[in-house]
């Protein structure tokens, strides 16, 4: 029986989430990185379930372009909103949409909200979109809701909740915000999970005092084991100092491990020298000695979130207590995980 595996991609500034069963893979967002058609091919996907867009910028999008293109390895459905912009990389898209339609008989669904679709399921993992709400998708990402707040492409992201065998597993907050958050909230969603992928690469959704009560609101909903960061290093100065202060304040009693793909110019100005990692070689920032913890791979099975957890703990917390004194997330290792601190030592 073949093993399923939930993979959050390093892909430099930028998301991409992999769920693979066997030689079938549903994939959210997908940047215009080499290492996405990589690891499909290394992976051996030979068809993807669905391909969900959670909106069309270009470091959610634009590596999907070659996705659709690729007779070989057909895609049976795509899910994403409709956007006004005139960039290169939607109308590319929407290109490489209709001819995956035509050739591959592709289902092109021009919506993703809470009920289109209701669920997707690839063997016993299920994704459910929690924002944004069908009414906000009435009102296109330039429009205003129902509440008065101007939407963008942001505010409109799809989150979507990962589940296996019924268990929370991750939450894909893409680009969302504030707005995003207080609307999930209002409907009732609930929120938890095992692992967070933190909105917007850990940057600005405000000023610095909101970008800290959001963070803290939104992990203390999601009551996650795990933060994690997708971005580059040197990208946007991401994440901010103030969203991990807010990540660490949430639930002090949860203590959530945190984590970014690459390593942060917060944290390091210099690059440490190349140590001997357990990392994932299927990372961006592999060759260039940018990961920080690289690529998550969390098995889909009962003990997976704990596997994760401690090889996680094994190369990452590491590499941070020994190499990068100045780590935003250190005091959080320091707490959250002390044996590795006495290790170092």
């Amino acid at each position: 029986m073949a093993c399923s595996e939930l993979i959050i991609l390093d892909v430099g500034h930028g998301n991409c989430t992999i769920i693979k069963h066997g030689d079938e893979a549903i994939i959210i967002d997908a940047p215009g990185r080499p290492i996405v058609a990589k690891i499909l091919d290394e992976l051996k996907i030979q068809s993807v379930h669905a391909l969900l867009i959670s909106h069309a910028d270009s470091d959610h999008l634009s590596g999907a372009i070659p996705i659709l293109m690729n007779p070989d390895r057909p895609v049976r459905q795509v899910y994403v909103n409709p956007d006004l912009r005139k960039t290169k990389s939607w109308f590319q898209f929407r290109i490489a949409a209709g001819d995956a339609r035509k050739s591959q008989g592709t289902a092109i669904y021009s919506s993703l909200h809470v009920d289109q679709p209701q669920s997707l399921t690839l063997a016993n993992t299920t994704l459910r979109v929690l924002h944004p709400t069908p009414e906000m998708c009435l009102a296109t990402n330039e429009g205003e809701h129902t509440d008065g707040v101007k939407l963008d492409a942001n505010s409109m992201s799809a989150v979507v909740l990962i589940e296996h065998n019924g268990e929370q597993v991750c939450l894909l907050a893409a680009d969302s915000g504030r707005h995003s958050l207080d609307i999930m909230l209002s409907e009732n969603r609930d929120l938890r999970a095992q692992v967070l992928v933190f909105p917007h690469h850990g940057g600005h959704t405000g000023g610095a005092a909101d970008n800290r009560s959001f963070a803290k609101d939104l992990v203390s909903a999601v009551q996650p084991k795990l933060v994690l960061f997708s971005l580059g290093r040197g990208s946007h100065g991401t994440p901010r100092p103030e969203i991990v202060a807010g990540t660490r304040e949430a639930i002090s009693a949860q203590q959530p491990y945190i984590a970014c793909t690459q390593l942060s110019k917060n944290c390091a100005d210099a690059l440490p020298s190349q140590s001997d990692r357990k990392l994932v070689k299927h990372s961006e920032g592999f060759s260039k000695n940018h990961c920080c913890a690289g690529t998550i791979v969390l098995p889909l099975s009962d003990d997976g979130v704990e596997i994760m957890m401690g090889e996680l703990s094994e190369h990452h917390g590491k590499f941070v207590t020994s190499e990068l004194p100045k780590a935003l997330c250190r005091r959080q290792l320091t707490q959250a995980v002390p044996h590795l601190i006495a290790a170092t030592n």
